[in-house]
């Protein structure tokens, strides 16, 4: 039996082709099955006025789709929906949420430290600890410390300036988590108005920084004693024995990284004390007794930074070592040989190649030479730029939001320049065709497209060769294509991290990915999807084409190829089915993302 979908825009201009080529103006598909209570706020001395506080969750989205018997369905412009073609759709949204980034910069290093330390045989158990340094407190420090800027640098001063009155007036910006509701002691409990990552990053403390940041620029005593005061509580309510997720993950290493420039800005014992606890549980797991941290993602690469920093700071240099071993066996585990991400999620390369700046910086600080660190980075501008359409905007892969690049990415190379500028400045990749051991297939019409000259842009999914991390979705032969300056089929993005959300589980699952369902028989996730065919001639003008095969379902393997033909700028998607004896009724779905303000039509019944 075979199916073909005709892809319209809502002005009513489509595509039209042969059987089974997208070319010129228009999409066509074919496919092949074979069926079977608040802190009072205190004044600023720049102000005159009470500011007003404001605060939204971090994510929000809709979601309608609509299917009838006769194998169509639309999409409205406020949500994505998924047509298929075996005449069933469901609902899929899109949502906003964004890795952090922030500029960063070295730091003057607190001991003094050996140029190649090595990765001492010692565990936090058996090592001897090393108090803080012992320091006078600072009632009203004059700058912030030199650990402050190389680790969590203050951002604008209006950014830090709102967070720092906001937090007065009891309310904190807990990443993109939401707001959390500080009473003048908080309980550190869940709330109704955060997500799970939010309740968690109450944890981190590093949205708290705003009040020292300015307390200090503007030499306000109430902003900087509330500063201390919330800490002090963290660490007296957190003496004993903590709940996982209290020093798990991203939280323990955000609160390290604060415990230490509050410690070094403030002189205080007690907080110093807390930074060096923190540092310890960091390297618990000796990362670096192994060349490359498989299975690790970002969060662990912060923690080490953090210990890192903490451990030089207190001068510790066995602790510093294993900091250090365990750094970069994460940064090694974290980008592949080609660059590309074991994320599953582009945008958390962006993300992860600002951590690695702040880890070399770190360990520069700490007297260590971090050369390694600066070409793992190196490797990912290729890899990134690829993933960048010609709208500039970063493919929302996984828990990718479709944004621009940071300004601070990728400062001083030519790759990063080029999609950074706009095309303005700097010198695009060369090739206009790869595949990514991080389970990426990208292929282009070329850099530099001209008004009226194709544009074309699309991407595959398929397994990557590293275990996959929260960010990734279930998205294995998932296609993606922009063409005529229109996203044709997208993927859906990220939703918010609240991992109780049936919305949440839906966004990250196959069904909402232009990609392939199998019906009636049963699926082992863990099989993956494969590469199995990849070659090109882009560099003669000629064609792309990428095989992958999704051995994730019982009794049925599902081939999927697509073709990219440069010479009438056509993309074509066949999908091949064999299937073994078996239980009767089992279907094959193709499944489309089809973007806002387009629809899709069944045009050969």
């Amino acid at each position: 039996m075979e199916r073909m979908w005709l892809v319209r825009r809502s002005v009513g201009t489509a595509l039209t082709t042969s059987v089974v080529a997208v070319a010129a103006a228009g999409v066509l598909f074919s496919g092949l099955a074979v069926p079977a209570g608040a802190a009072a706020p205190a004044a600023d001395p720049t102000d005159t006025a009470t500011p007003t506080a404001t605060a939204t969750p971090s994510a929000s989205a809709s979601a309608s789709a609509s299917a009838s018997a006769s194998n169509s369905a639309t999409a409205s412009p406020s949500a994505s929906a998924s047509a298929s073609a075996s005449a069933s759709a469901s609902a899929s949204a899109s949502a906003s949420a964004s890795a952090s980034a922030s500029a960063t910069s070295s730091s003057t290093p607190a001991a003094p430290a050996a140029s190649n330390p090595t990765v001492a045989p010692v565990t936090p158990s058996q090592a001897p600890t090393v108090p803080a340094p012992t320091t006078a407190p600072v009632s009203l420090p004059k700058d912030i410390g030199s650990w402050c800027r190389a680790l969590i640098p203050p951002r604008a001063t209006t950014t830090e300036k709102k967070a720092a009155w906001d937090l007065m007036a009891g309310k904190a910006r807990v990443s993109d988590g939401g707001t959390y509701l500080l009473s003048e002691h908080p309980d550190w409990k869940p709330q109704s108005q955060t997500d799970t990552s939010g309740d968690r990053h109450a944890n981190s403390l590093n949205w708290a920084l705003p009040l020292l940041y300015r307390g200090v620029q503007v030499q306000s005593q109430p902003m900087i004693d509330r500063f201390r005061t919330l800490l002090t509580y963290w660490i007296k309510d957190h003496q004993g024995k903590r709940s996982t997720w209290v020093d798990a993950s991203i939280y323990g290493g955000l609160r390290t990284q604060t415990l230490l420039c509050a410690a070094q800005t403030l002189g205080d014992p007690l907080i110093g004390q807390a930074a060096l606890r923190d540092a310890r549980t960091m390297v618990a797991r000796n990362w670096g007794v192994v060349p490359v941290a498989r299975g690790a993602n970002n969060t662990d690469l912060i923690r080490q930074t953090g210990a890192l920093a903490a451990f030089c700071w207190a001068g510790d240099i066995p602790m510093r070592d294993r900091a250090w071993g365990s750094m970069l066996s994460v940064a090694r585990g974290l980008v592949h040989e080609d660059g590309s991400d074991v994320e599953g999620s582009p945008g958390y390369a962006m993300y992860t190649e600002h951590l690695m700046n702040v880890a070399a910086n770190t360990a520069r600080a700490c007297g260590i030479d971090a050369m390694e660190i600066d070409g793992i980075r190196g490797r990912m501008y290729d890899f990134v730029a690829q993933a960048v359409a010609p709208d500039f905007y970063i493919s929302s892969i996984g828990d990718t939001v479709d944004t621009p690049l940071r300004k601070t990415f990728g400062l001083g190379d030519a790759r990063a320049e080029w999609v950074r500028s706009q095309g303005k400045a700097g010198t695009p990749p060369a090739p206009i065709y790869t595949t990514y051991m991080g389970g990426y297939a990208f292929g282009r019409a070329g850099w530099q497209p001209q008004p009226g000259m194709p544009d074309t842009y699309y991407s595959l999914r398929y397994s990557g060769s590293r275990p996959t991390t929260p960010h990734a979705h279930d998205d294995g032969t998932s296609v993606a294509l922009f063409s005529k300056g229109t996203w044709w089929f997208d993927d859906p993005g990220p939703y918010r991290y609240e991992n109780s959300s049936p919305l949440r589980a839906y966004v990250k699952s196959r069904a909402a990915h232009g990609a392939i369902m199998v019906g009636k028989v049963t699926r082992t996730k863990s099989r993956g999807v494969s590469l199995v065919a990849s070659r090109s001639e882009w560099n003669t003008g000629g064609n792309d084409t990428t095989c992958v095969r999704d051995n994730t379902w019982s009794e049925v393997v599902v081939t999927r190829c697509t073709q990219y033909i440069r010479s009438v700028d056509a993309f074509v998607v066949t999908d091949h089915v064999k299937a073994g004896p078996g239980r009767k009724g089992r279907n094959v779905s193709q499944r489309w993302m089809v973007a806002p303000k387009l629809s899709a039509t069944n045009v050969n019944g």
